[in-house]
């Protein structure tokens, strides 16, 4: 795995990066939200504009864009509307999604975007992805205009088999993206095993940065042990939490600091 510097801060190397996510469903919900993260540790903000009321409005999602880069000009930004589908609050036709992505490249105010890998497709029997996936032209788009494409895959049901998530993980990288990510929820103490044995065995083959977890009570190990089997991001919360076992971001920056000692 090579380290991804982006603005200064690199991620796949040392402590977990850590992330903070803003849900505010209105402006000042995510202003103040913004406010807060101010005062605390951390390297990135992502926007989960799936909240946000007004997201279908361009004009309203660059202006938010704007005050976060104002407010928090130091942080990363990552950009991210979840689906329903993968848990998310979010609401559009594939079409929407795509346009949506593609208008916060154009703006060129975020840092980070994550897409989801079965936009437009069907996990379970999807087509050549390297060839038919909707997601193409914005990976190519975010190559020309310099920002980093996570590409994400949420399972909120279950876990993967490991030759499943390390096969997910391949495809990402495949497709070219900036950063691979996975989120599973475990059943049982073995499937957070095969989520941290996935995490170390892709660390150690792929190219690109990774960030995996166990979500829930049961994987809340794999928020903090980042660092020892490979994922570079690790994501703690101001407030609301964004999905399952997700810690609050003071505790878990401390956590961070005391494992790399």
């Amino acid at each position: 795995m090579k380290p991804l510097t982006i603005r200064g801060k690199k991620l796949g190397e040392g402590i977990p990066k850590l992330c903070i996510p803003i849900t505010g469903r209105d402006e000042p919900d995510i202003l103040e939200a913004a406010g807060r993260i101010t005062g605390l540790p951390h390297d990135v903000i992502e926007w989960r504009a799936d909240h946000f009321r007004n997201v279908a409005k361009p004009e309203e999602v660059r202006k938010i864009l704007a005050q976060l880069r104002q407010v928090l000009p130091g942080s990363l930004i990552l950009f991210t509307f979840r689906t329903m589908q993968e848990g998310g609050k979010g609401d559009l036709s594939a079409e929407d999604y795509l346009a949506l992505n593609e208008m916060v490249l154009r703006s060129g105010m975020a840092d980070l975007l994550d897409l989801e890998l079965y936009t437009g497709t069907d996990p379970a029997m999807p087509e050549d992805p390297l060839s038919s996936s909707p997601l193409l032209p914005l990976l190519s788009l975010a190559r020309q205009k310099g920002t980093y494409v996570i590409l994400s895959s949420h399972d909120f049901e279950k876990t993967p088999p490991e030759a499943e998530l390390l096969s997910r993980l391949s495809l990402m990288e495949s497709m070219g993206c900036g950063i691979a990510k996975l989120a599973v929820m475990p059943r049982t103490k073995k499937d957070v095993l095969a989520l941290l044995s996935a995490t170390l065995r892709a660390s150690e083959s792929l190219s690109c940065p990774i960030i995996t977890m166990s979500m829930g009570p049961l994987g809340v190990i794999s928020r903090a042990a980042g660092e020892f089997f490979g994922s570079c991001l690790t994501f703690g919360t101001a407030g609301q939490a964004s999905a399952p076992g997700q810690l609050d971001a003071e505790k878990l920056a401390g956590i961070l600091r005391l494992l790399h000692t």
